[in-house]
Parts: structure tokens; C-alpha cells; sequence
């Protein structure tokens, strides 16, 4: 605090004590709204968290940053309204912002050389400079001395310079901190434009004759031009994330036609369907960098995936070969179904299929022979001794009788075929009604919901929340879609395709290959998916259970583990008791700590003000009343008559007329306010509220209101609850509006939110804006005449006498809506 700020403040108090009143009021009035925007703030972030909601990690940046600054202002405000005291808050919340924003930081970008590198390069290796893709084909090429294609890698570097080149990182942060992942059209438009400014980029020229030298140096000994083909290799991409089949591969390039493909590649990183994985999976967009891989394109007498364990991890002694001859696009890709051979992992010999169908249509048999099945299966093994985990690998088998590699990742399963769903299946002997038997368990679990048949009248677009969604094949894209579908039934695609991949990591159970079959199912009836079963039952047949929230069964993502480590340091509350000891800034351990602390110490600033100005009980009053709690008077002008007495007040001395209509509500002759045996409000003792505590010793602690002739800012606590009404009533109407808010309860949250069911229903029928989150009920009357402001405010007080002690009596929403309707009749 400056030495003229607190000189000023001082000699207002000797000689002007008036203006400390009105600029602590204003101090106190800012700290209030900034408060009211904490809480709103804390209460998105935490939806994201237990409601599962996904956005961008820009987005979730923005919102903690608008925390910050209200938490901040709220601090700012305290040290208006007592300058020169709390003078260490400023630091613990400079300390807690500081922690917290570096959760939220992106990492430390390199935009210089080197901008290539050949895949026989030790640095090559790196996945924070390769990306995992190459970093994982140059492992096995140099430790492993495995066959992979010729080729070298455009670095991560490369991608960063660019975007600092063409000055386009404030431009994309922007899209995406206003990208809703929720809306299909958002998503596509904010992807258009992304890569648009990828496309339309100048390459730097450094990055662009890097490029070309690596060309000419990876193929100088290949006479004529080589065939090339362009693959993403994002940081993340094939790591403990797949990124399956959501970026971009280009085939079929010259020396030419590279430098496009290579910005064509850059622009897939913000493809819709890439955008909605990496932020389901809760990835930064500077987290994870797009190197690019430029190979020697193969062009293969076979091709496909092994699998060196089954995903089901139904039998951990079998190896699974998915191919299909030539190249493998439409395998992965999830148009073709492929051969499946299975081979024993110790043994190397053939087993006999069982899990995976013959198929129908567009299967090839017999492509490879137990020679060179055995042979792959050898290699695959040694791929994954190497990584020291279960692999998906891609290869491809070259007319000279040689097994190339393409990529190796690990691979995405299910642990012991063990649903993916919280509801475990019915008992194999339980009847149900099949309505489909067969194809190839692609990911496991089992999911019942309506089923959405994808034709021309039905796009998947349409699908509904919860949706069992019927596909002709599963291309990459569908993986926009697993936020809102429970389960995919495919006529065709493959247990290796990429949204298989997906489906797995995702928990998302998918059955494909099952052929024109699958056409037969009655859209929109609800049935159950027994994917781990392979068969689809009419109706519900899975037994009723509560089922886990996605930051249960989704906590080993990224997006739940950095929202658990914000939340921790912004919404534990340590500060209970005003006070205990340890209720100092010294004791702040999060920005809630802070939030409580800031307004408890306004509050008492609040209601000892007219002692501190060495006239006691000139500001502060108690209004004399037989209802069974105190509340506290500062009248900041007009809000009590002429000539009324110190210390204490009676309510015929009240000129608010905001107050007076609420005084009307608690009043009401419906409202008992001594037929309430379960507390004694009086005599309670300490409870602690959502924003405060209410204590018999302490009135500062108890309701308060803050009055002028046509204001009201009145907090009323009870027990477990605190309300807070603030309302301007006066002439001019555009400036009129009553603000609500209701918080908190005694019990469980079902309880809490059954009241606030029952309140919301009465505002709302008042002409209230209402909105609910979690046991926090906001509610806001629009502008209007002072006449029409009278008989909500009557209401509202109404309700606040009305709902004491609800939340332990309603026992469901039948009773809940019985009782507004009660209400209401009565008003």
C-alpha cells in the first residue's frame, strides 16, 4: 500500500468519516460482485470436472484467468476497505496464481534447427523433437536393426517456426479458447478457419530447403524421381495416446508436390475429428506439435496390423495378424474387413481362430502362408521386448519377400475383456431377446441406449445423446462422435482399424464385420449392446446400477488429471472459522481460502465501521424484531428515516423500499417461523455456510443488510444455508434489476437440489431468470418499473422464511413439485 493512499485514508477518518463510509461501501460493493464472479467461475470450472464437460485447455486457460482476476479484485478491494492491514494476501494469492498457471502453461517451444532429421540420426529418437511415431520407427531401425522404409523427419521446430513466422499463434489461441467441442458446426467452422492458416502459410525458407536437402540426401542413391509419402507425427500421436487415424497421411508425392503436402499434413492437426480427440483426451494444442514423416512410399503385395496380444486380453498367449493384399489404408481406415490368423506367442504356431468371424464380401484368404505368419509373429515380439509393452504395429510385406515396418504404438485393450461400462452383463443363462448375433469384438463392454441406423435421412450428425450408432463402415472421423454415442455396431471395418483403436482407449464398446445383417435392427428402439458377448438384446437387459461419473472412469486421461491438480489448488476450504487461529492469510492454502477470507473480513469491516470511525452504533444497527435471528442495519443513505436512534432500530423506522417488500415476505402469516423444532437459530452455535459462519457471539457473523432508500444488499444465513438478495428499486427503470442467490444446505446433495428444484419453480413463475449449478441456485429479474419489482420481492422473502430445513424433508421431485404448486396457490 502507497504512503499517500494510506495518509489519505487516515485524514478522511479524522475529518471526513463520511467519505470512508461511502468509498468502503463502494470498496465493499466491488468485493461483493467480485465474489459473486468467484463462485460462478469455480462452479464452471468444476462442472468441467464432475460433469465431464469438455473444452480446449485455451478455454479452460480463459476461464481460470477470469478466476484470477476476480480473486485478485477481490483482494484489491480488501485492501480499499482496510488499507495497510492483510498486507501478506497479496503474496499467498501471487503464490497460488503462479502454481496454477504454470499447471495451465504450454511447454517451452524451440523454433530453431534442426529442422530435418534422417531416421538413422541418435536425436531422431526424442519424441518431444520427432514426434512418437518417428521416434518409435527410428528406435527400431537403430537399436533393433529392424527393416523400416527409407526416409527422414520434418521436425517439431520446423511446425513451431512456422506458426511464429506467419505470426499465427495469437490467432489460433483465440479460436480455440471460443471453441464449443459440444457444437458439431462450431467445431467445423473453428477447424475451417484453423486450417486455412495452415494452408495459406508462407514456409520459411530455411525449413523449406531443410526439406528439400533431406531429400536429396535420404534418396541421392535411388536414380529418377522417388515416390514419397507424407505422415503426421505429432508429440502424443502413437504414444499412450493413439491419435489413431486422426491427422493426415498424403501418398503418392514427388520431390514437387512435398512442400504442399507437408502444410497439408501441418493443417490435419486441426482437423474436426483431431480437434474433438485431443480435447477429449485433454491434450494443449502447444503440447503436441505436428512433425511430419517423409518415407519412401511401399507399394506391397500384402499389408496390415499385428496385434501381439489380443485387445480383449481374453487369452494372453495369442498373437493377432490382420492383413489384406496391397497397400493398407482400407484396413485401417475401417473399410475392409481383414484375414485374421492368430498364432501362439510361444510356440509361433497357428491356433484356430475363434473370437474373429469369417466375414463376408471383400475378405481375402490365405494371403500369408505359417512361414512367413510365423516369421512376422517373431519380429512382432521382438518389437515389443523392445518397447516392454503390448504393441499394435502396422507393416508391410514388398514383393522381394520382405516385412517392413510403418509404425509401432501401444496398443490400446481392455483389461481382461472386463466391461467397459459400469453395469455388468446379465448371467449367461438370463433370457433375452437377441435381435443380432456375431461379428468381430472390436472393443469390449456392453452400453443400451436407442439405435440410430446412419442412411441418408438419419445423418450421424443427428445422432442423440446416448445413441447406439448402426455404420456401414468406422472411419476415423467417428471419433467426433464418442462424446455423445454409447456403442457402434459396423456392417463392416476391423478389429485393427483406427476407430477400433479409439473406441478402446475410450471405452466405447464396438462390434464390427457383422455384415448387411446389422441393417435389419428397428431404428430408434432401445436395445443393449453386449459387445464383450458379440449379440444385441431388445430393450434394457443390463441390471440397474449407478453408473460412474467420466472423471471415475476416465481419470487416466490428461484433460481429468491436470482439472483434479487446478481444482485442488482452487476449491478446498480450509478457512471455516472466522475465528480459529489459523483464520489468516498466513492460513490460505487455495483461492477459496482466499475468496472466504476476503469477504469474512469484509463483512466485519462492514459492521464495525461506525466504531472504527469513533461513533459506535452510528452506522451499524440491529433492527429489533421477534423473529429468531439478527440482522445487522448499514444505511448508506436513505435507507432509515430521520432522527432514528443508535444502536438499535425498529422496522418502522426502515425507509428501503427494496427491504421492506422482502420484510413483507418473512412476515407473511404463512410463514412459522417458531414451529421449527430441528434448530434453534438463535442458540445454533457455529455452522459453517457456503459463504460465511453464523455465530450467536459474533453479530457481525449473523444476516446483514446494507440499505439505501431504493437498495438492498441483504445476506441472510441460516445454519447450513446462506441467501443473498441484492435489488435496486428505484426510479429509473432501466436500472433496476434484483439479483438472488441461494447456496448450501444440511443435506446430502440430492436433498439440496430437490429444494432447489421446488425454489426455482416459484421464481420462474415471478418472472425470474433462473439457473442452477450443483446446490448454487442464481436468479436475476430484469429490468422493470419499482411498481412491478414489489411483488417478487415479497415472494422472495416469502421463500426465504418458507425453505428453512426443506432440503431434509422432500424426499423426491414428486414431492418437490407439490410443494411450488402449494406456494404458489397461496400467494
Amino acid at each position: 500500500m502507497q504512503i499517500n493512499t494510506l495518509f489519505k485514508y487516515w485524514t478522511y477518518r479524522l475529518f471526513a468519516p463520511g467519505v470512508v463510509l461511502r468509498r468502503t461501501y463502494e470498496a465493499f460493493r466491488e468485493l461483493l460482485v467480485h465474489d459473486s464472479r468467484c463462485h460462478e467461475f469455480m462452479a464452471d470450472l468444476e462442472a468441467l470436472y464432475y460433469q465431464g464437460k469438455r473444452e480446449d485447455l485455451c478455454r479452460v486457460a480463459l476461464r481460470y484467468g477470469q478466476l484470477s482476476a476476480s480473486v485478485e479484485g477481490m483482494v484489491a478491494a480488501l485492501e480499499r476497505m482496510a488499507p495497510g492491514s492483510h498486507v501478506t494476501l497479496r503474496e499467498y494469492f501471487r503464490k497460488f496464481d503462479f502454481y496454477s498457471r504454470l499447471l495451465l502453461a504450454p511447454p517451452a517451444l524451440d523454433f530453431g534447427p534442426p529442422f530435418t532429421l534422417p531416421l538413422t540420426d541418435t536425436r531422431a529418437t526424442n519424441p518431444a523433437l520427432v514426434g512418437h511415431k518417428a521416434a518409435n520407427l527410428s528406435a527400431l531401425s537403430s537399436a533393433r536393426n529392424l527393416p523400416v522404409p527409407a526416409g527422414f523427419v520434418i521436425t517439431v521446430n520446423s511446425f513451431n517456426y512456422l506458426l511464429e513466422y506467419n505470426d499465427l499463434r495469437g490467432s489460433v489461441t483465440r479460436l480455440l479458447e471460443q471453441l464449443d467441442p459440444t457444437d458439431p458446426q462450431a467445431v467445423e467452422s473453428a477447424s475451417s478457419q484453423l486450417c486455412a492458416m495452415i494452408r495459406s502459410a508462407e514456409l520459411p525458407p530455411a525449413v523449406g530447403e531443410a526439406i528439400l536437402a533431406a531429400v536429396a540426401e535420404t534418396f541421392a542413391a535411388q536414380a529418377g524421381d522417388v515416390n514419397l509419402i507424407a505422415r503426421s507425427s505429432a508429440v502424443g500421436e502413437d504414444g499412450e495416446s493413439s491419435f489413431a487415424g486422426q491427422y493426415a497421411s498424403i501418398a503418392d508425392l514427388s520431390r514437387d508436390t512435398l512442400l504442399g503436402a507437408y502444410l497439408e499434413v501441418l493443417a490435419s492437426k486441426y482437423f474436426p475429428e483431431a480437434l474433438a480427440y485431443r480435447i477429449h483426451t485433454g491434450f494443449g494444442d502447444e503440447e503436441t506439435p505436428m512433425a511430419v514423416l517423409v518415407m519412401e512410399m511401399i507399394d506391397p503385395v500384402a499389408s496390415g496390423v499385428v496385434y501381439t496380444v489380443r485387445p480383449d486380453r481374453k487369452d494372453e498367449r495369442r498373437l493377432g495378424i490382420h492383413t489384406v493384399r496391397g497397400r493398407g489404408e482400407g484396413l485401417v481406415g475401417g473399410r475392409l474387413v481383414a484375414e485374421v490368423i492368430e498364432v501362439d506367442r510361444q510356440s509361433l504356431t497357428l491356433c484356430v481362430p475363434e473370437a474373429y468371424g469369417a466375414g463376408e464380401d471383400g475378405i481375402a484368404s490365405g494371403i500369408l502362408d505359417l512361414p512367413r505368419a510365423s516369421e512376422l509373429a517373431r519380429l512382432a515380439l521382438e518389437i515389443e521386448a523392445h518397447f516392454g509393452a503390448p504393441q499394435d504395429i502396422e507393416w508391410a510385406l514388398t514383393s522381394e519377400e520382405i516385412f517392413l515396418f510403418l509404425q509401432s504404438r501401444p496398443l490400446a485393450t481392455s483389461p481382461g475383456g472386463v466391461a467397459t461400462t459400469p453395469r455388468e452383463p446379465l448371467a449367461e443363462e438370463t433370457d433375452c431377446q437377441v435381435l443380432l448375433r456375431g461379428g468381430n469384438v472390436a472393443a469390449p463392454g456392453h452400453a443400451c441406449g436407442p439405435l440410430w441406423l446412419v442412411d441418408g435421412d438419419h445423418p450421424v450428425e443427428g445422432a442423440p445423446q446416448g445413441a447406439i450408432l448402426v455404420v456401414t463402415d468406422t472411419p476415423p472421423s467417428l471419433v467426433q462422435r464418442l462424446g455423445r454415442i454409447l456403442g457402434v455396431l459396423a456392417e463392416s471395418g476391423s478389429v485393427a482399424g483406427h476407430f477400433a483403436t479409439v473406441c478402446r482407449e475410450f471405452g466405447v464398446p464396438l462390434l464390427c464385420g457383422i455384415g448387411r445383417s446389422v441393417r435389419d435392427l428397428p431404428h430408434g428402439e432401445v436395445v443393449t449392446l453386449l459387445a464383450t458377448e458379440g449379440k444385441v438384446c431388445r430393450g434394457d437387459v443390463l441390471p440397474a446400477a449407478p453408473s460412474l461419473p467420466a472423471y471415475q472412469s476416465q481419470a487416466h486421461l490428461p484433460y481429468f488429471q491436470r482439472l483434479r491438480r487446478l481444482l485442488d489448488g482452487i476449491t478446498p476450504l480450509a478457512l471455516t472459522d472466522p475465528r480459529a487461529a489459523n483464520f489468516t492469510p498466513e492460513g490460505c492454502r487455495t483461492f477459496h481460502d482466499i475468496i472466504r477470507f476476503c469477504h469474512e473480513q469484509a463483512v466485519r469491516i462492514m459492521f464495525s465501521l461506525g466504531d472504527r470511525l469513533g461513533k459506535p452504533g452510528r452506522s451499524r444497527r440491529r433492527l429489533i424484531t421477534s423473529l429468531p435471528f439478527d440482522i445487522f442495519i448499514v444505511d448508506v443513505g436513505g435507507g432509515l428515516r430521520d432522527g432514528t436512534a443508535d444502536g438499535a432500530t425498529e422496522i418502522d423506522h426502515v425507509a428501503s423500499r427494496p427491504f421492506l417488500h422482502l420484510w413483507r415476505g418473512l412476515t407473511h402469516p404463512d410463514i412459522h417461523w417458531h414451529e421449527q423444532p430441528a434448530f434453534d437459530w438463535k442458540n445454533f452455535g457455529e455452522t459453517v455456510l457456503a459463504d460465511g459462519i453464523s455465530s450467536v457471539d459474533s453479530p457481525e457473523f449473523a444476516s446483514y443488510a446494507v440499505l439505501g432508500g431504493d437498495y438492498v444488499n441483504l445476506i441472510m444465513r441460516f445454519g447450513y444455508h446462506f441467501t443473498l438478495v441484492d435489488a435496486l428499486c428505484g426510479e429509473d427503470e432501466a436500472s433496476n434489476y434484483c439479483q438472488f442467490r441461494f447456496a448450501g444446505g444440511g443435506a446430502d446433495l440430492s436433498g439440496r437440489q430437490l429444494r432447489l428444484a421446488a425454489i426455482a419453480r416459484v421464481l420462474q413463475q415471478a418472472g425470474f431468470e433462473v439457473e442452477t449449478r450443483g446446490d448454487l441456485l442464481d436468479a436475476r429479474l430484469p429490468a422493470c418499473p419499482a411498481a412491478r419489482m414489489e411483488e417478487p420481492l415479497v415472494i422472495l422473502g416469502r421463500l426465504l422464511g418458507a425453505t428453512r430445513l426443506m432440503d431434509m424433508t422432500l424426499g423426491n421431485a414428486d414431492e418437490a413439485s407439490r410443494w411450488s404448486d402449494d406456494f404458489l396457490s397461496a400467494t
